[in-house]
């Protein structure tokens, strides 16, 4: 019976003091969900303190080891965005933390996505600076620039832009690069991030991956290129079926391409009296 209750306030959602310590301004989203000490990617939390990703919250864990050493004590998983306290362990239920959920994974619904032109405001970020979403910055991430502006203008075709707004549009599909490029896009039109700019870093990763690193960090290319490339891809893996050839990235740029050639009239000569050609205009 004592053991039954134990459990019972072990898994119990209540509220914190700890919460009110996390450093928003510290805390960078954008980058692979990999733990900093054993590079996991599995079950990975996010210190609210430092900002560090670290794996589990078990007494073995990465992260009970942290909340330890270095007194922060608030941690969310990555993947489910449940929020803990360690060392003690139990989950946290704490609405002042939902715009860090909302940053970590950026939300729209249909309506949202409807009037998303018509409702355009400059947001404002943590340090005062404001940002206009769907303007945003992208962060050059070494000569990585053909990636972003290839990004800036896909974000501004607003029927691909509002496909991959709703990630149930694309749920079934099991592209990474896919669903980095869907998050991509929530973020870059989010309207209530903590910075002002948005780094590209885990789409970039999967471009890497599915290119066979055909386009890499640190390498120049062309971004008609890969803008080509990137379409293509999308296509073949939102495809519905291999009979029906057909998705967002038809519907868009899909087309007939009219080829017109010009021929050149030759000039008309005629005898001058002296017998030398005169051309005539």
């Amino acid at each position: 019976m004592v053991v039954d209750e134990c459990l019972n306030l072990y898994n119990m959602k209540i509220p914190c003091h700890h919460c009110e310590v996390a450093i928003r301004h510290v805390l960078d989203f954008d980058f692979e969900k990999f733990c900093s000490i054993s590079l996991s990617n599995l079950n990975v939390y996010a210190c609210l303190v430092c900002g560090k990703y670290y794996q589990g919250r078990g007494r073995n864990s990465h992260a009970y080891t942290h909340s330890l050493e270095a007194g922060h004590h608030v941690y969310i998983n990555l993947q489910t965005e449940k929020v803990y306290c360690l060392p003690d362990g139990y989950e946290i239920n704490d609405s002042s933390l939902d715009d860090i959920r909302h940053v970590l994974n950026p939300r729209f619904n249909n309506e949202q996505v409807l009037h998303l032109d018509e409702n355009r405001q400059w947001s404002r970020a943590l340090d005062g600076s404001n940002y206009l979403p769907g303007m945003v910055g992208l962060n050059n991430i070494k000569e990585t620039d053909f990636v972003n502006v290839t990004i800036q203008s896909l974000m501004r075709v607003t029927p691909l832009r509002n496909f991959f707004l709703i990630p149930e549009n694309y749920q079934n599909c099991k592209s990474p690069l896919v669903h980095r490029f869907g998050e991509l896009t929530r973020k870059v039109w989010h309207a209530r991030n903590f910075k002002g700019q948005v780094s590209p870093h885990e789409f970039l990763q999967a471009v890497m991956k599915v290119s066979n690193k055909r386009f890499q960090i640190g390498v120049q290319s062309d971004p008609v290129e890969f803008m080509s490339w990137l379409l293509n891809t999308l296509h073949a893996k939102l495809k519905h079926s291999k009979k029906k050839d057909r998705s967002i990235i038809h519907d868009c740029f899909q087309g007939e391409l009219e080829v017109v050639k010009e021929i050149q009239k030759k000039p008309l000569l005629e005898k001058r009296e002296n017998g030398d050609d005169q051309e005539v205009l």
